[in-house]
């Protein structure tokens, strides 16, 4: 059977589109990081100890709290963290765990540390201030024992599509999937 040419440019044309294609993520320049508050829901893998695990989460920052429900693929809440001046409190399995650090507390319920604190920075393509880090010449962040990775499959996008952080035998995969400014609300001026 013989197949021309333009079914073949057809096909190649089809299928390209279908592909995406990842491409580094770079944070745009800012003179002084700002803590900006935001909305995020997306997926998370982790792999940790040679055991994987898929989440989808909701999480809702503010540079004084954060609230990050991880759910299971059908949306079931599995686990629930709340941070704010107080400390950190994990609700999972129908128990309540609090502590002064989530990347601990979490590691110790969840047997995975998640590192929330620097994450609200590390979604957003950019090292947390005020912390010793260092850019690869790839694109990747080292921070705190992390190896970060950001891509996009997005050209100019705001954010990263996809991070990958990985440290000692641990790799998050975060896929954003839906990023939301918090609604602001006016009070209401009377006459």
């Amino acid at each position: 059977m013989r197949v021309s040419r333009a079914a073949l440019l057809l096909a190649s044309l089809l299928l390209g589109a279908c592909a995406t294609r990842e491409l580094p993520f770079q944070a745009p320049l800012e003179a002084v990081p700002v803590d900006a508050p935001f909305n995020l829901s997306g997926r998370l893998s982790v792999k940790a100890a040679g055991k994987g695990q898929l989440a989808r989460f909701d999480w809702s920052h503010a540079p004084a709290r954060d609230e990050l429900s991880v759910n299971s693929p059908l949306g079931t809440t599995v686990a629930r963290v709340t941070r704010d001046a107080d400390g950190v409190l994990l609700v999972a399995d129908g128990k309540v765990w609090r502590a002064a650090d989530v990347e601990i507390l979490t590691e110790q319920v969840l047997g995975w540390p998640l590192p929330l604190a620097n994450l609200a920075w590390w979604v957003r393509g950019r090292a947390a201030p005020g912390i010793a880090h260092e850019f690869l010449a790839d694109g990747a962040l080292l921070q705190q024992g992390w190896t970060i990775r950001f891509t996009s499959d997005e050209p100019g996008a705001l954010y990263p599509q996809r991070i990958d952080l990985v440290r000692d035998d641990i790799a998050l995969r975060v896929i954003a999937s839906d990023w939301r400014a918090p609604s602001l609300t006016l009070p209401a001026i009377l006459p």
